[in-house]
């Protein structure tokens, strides 16, 4: 049986995460280089059920910059961050029933489609500011790359550990 209430749990501490990785990350001296937020947010996608899922990727962003002006509302990069955690959410489940693929070839299609979702909405941002939209776009796109590849390494591994943990419980659940 599933439990759904788990769900909430779930997306509630993957919220948490999203919101405490990137002040972490900070403070040990490493950049948004790195993605911080966007892992929470992937497991997310995978973990828990779409529509709970993406309102966390909503949520995230402007939840963080509600409380710590990071990211910033302008230039609107919560706004993009937002966008993007909507695809993180929203896509890994309904790709893996479309695509029956294993998560990491999920995950690399989810990366790549933010990559394309960043650049576009990076350069429309540029237009409207009056800035160098090439510039500015493959900028975004460059300092990512090592969160895309943290990313890679570790959450393909990291998805099937936690999927096998959340039916564990389940079943426990059912058991009481």
């Amino acid at each position: 049986m599933k439990h759904p209430s788990f769900d909430y749990v779930l997306a509630g501490l993957l919220l948490a995460a999203a919101l405490v990785l990137p002040v972490l990350f900070h403070l040990l001296g490493l950049s948004s280089a790195f993605m911080p937020m966007f892992y929470p947010l992937a497991l997310a996608g995978f973990l828990v059920a779409t529509p709970l899922a993406m309102i966390t990727g909503v949520a995230a962003p402007l939840v963080s910059a509600l409380l710590t002006g990071m990211p910033p509302f302008y230039p609107p990069i919560a706004f993009i961050m937002m966008a993007e955690g909507l695809l993180f959410t929203g896509l890994p489940r309904p790709l893996q029933r479309l695509l029956r693929a294993p998560d990491w070839l999920v995950l690399l299609v989810v990366l790549l489609l933010d990559r394309v979702l960043l650049l576009m909405m990076v350069r429309g941002m540029a237009v409207v500011m009056e800035l160098p939209p090439v510039l500015l776009g493959w900028a975004s796109l460059l300092h990512g790359l090592p969160g895309l590849a943290l990313m890679l390494a570790v959450l393909p591994w990291l998805i099937p550990q936690l999927q096998a943990r959340k039916e564990r419980i389940a079943r426990r659940h059912d058991q009481a």
